[in-house]
């Protein structure tokens, strides 16, 4: 599955967290909005990957367009998906969903960290 638009984090990252069925569990706003949190996030740790947005605001992605691209270099995408998980985790109110969160959110970290050779 391709992560190319809005729609298309949301569905993969609610595979991932089983939630696939409507009522979801966890709304299109609180997703939307980890992905929003991930960009701002992704930009504290790796600058670089923003340098087109130098000088001006990064993209801010809504409920309202969820036909629309993410701009993430096709390499980094799962880990903003991950992020994503790792968010929407850490609303749940179970005890084992804060290892879980933790785990998805370390994997957003280390792939932006990581340089393959």
């Amino acid at each position: 599955m391709a992560l190319d638009t809005v729609q298309d984090y949301l569905d993969r990252s609610r595979a991932l967290l089983q939630d696939t069925i409507e009522p979801y569990r966890y709304g299109d706003d609180l997703l939307v909005s980890a992905l929003n949190l991930a960009i701002m996030e992704a930009r504290r740790i790796r600058p670089d990957m923003f340098e087109s947005y130098l000088g001006s605001a990064l993209p801010e992605y809504s409920t309202a367009s969820l036909t629309d691209d993410v701009d993430i270099d096709v390499q980094y995408r799962s880990a903003f998906m991950y992020y994503m998980v790792g968010h929407a985790q850490l609303e749940d109110q179970e005890d084992n969903s804060d290892a879980r969160a933790t785990v998805f959110l370390n994997k957003f970290t280390a792939q932006l960290r990581t340089i393959e050779a």
